[in-house]
């Protein structure tokens, strides 16, 4: 079964985390909801006021994972890229040849920021979001650097369809068609 560390802090945006969570699961990725949060608990405040009880504190995932997922949001993705831990975990998820998922403000402001996108890697981001960085930037809704193993999504309405591609790159083609049928999107 193929696994996925799905990253909440606060300030994350719902529909980004939320999405991608439902979808996942659909498709029977086994997916693991990790709070970012320096004082060990498991609850966060999405930017849009959702309250979400994760399953783990992220600090507390040691094992590896199929693939690491980074919800944007402004004070999320700050959270995110100002922390220590899970940038080292990100530099183990590329060194392994792992996929590495960001959407939003995230590809921006956490992968930008820490060189995951240099050399020309094909990404995508939410305008204003240290685009203007980005030396492979695409105008796409959702990106797929196959040699970086890097999916990037722009923003809130490109959800789903960033879900869909991290599943499809997960568990194929007939999975992530299934799973947008089941959801009425094909």
């Amino acid at each position: 079964m193929k696994t996925a560390l799905l990253i909440y802090a606060n300030g994350s945006e719902d529909l980004e985390i939320t999405a991608t969570a439902d979808i996942l699961t659909r498709g029977g990725v086994a997916v693991t909801r990790a709070a970012l949060n320096a004082d060990a608990s498991k609850t966060v405040t999405l930017a849009q006021g959702t309250v979400v009880v994760c399953d783990i504190n992220a600090e507390t995932a040691d094992k590896d994972y199929d693939v690491i997922v980074i919800p944007g949001g402004l004070k999320g993705s700050e959270s995110c890229r100002d922390s220590v831990w899970l940038i080292d975990k990100l530099k183990s998820q590329k060194a392994a040849g792992r996929l590495i998922a960001a959407i939003c403000a995230a590809p921006g402001f956490v992968l930008q920021t820490h060189g995951f996108l240099a050399g020309g890697v094909k990404a995508t981001c939410y305008p204003g979001c240290n685009d203007k960085d980005i030396e492979g930037l695409s105008p796409d809704g959702v990106v797929y650097d196959a040699s970086a193993k890097i999916i990037t999504g722009k923003g809130p309405g490109f959800a789903v369809p960033f879900g869909l591609k991290i599943l499809e790159v997960l568990a194929g083609a007939d999975v992530r068609k299934s799973v947008a049928q089941g959801m009425l999107l094909d």
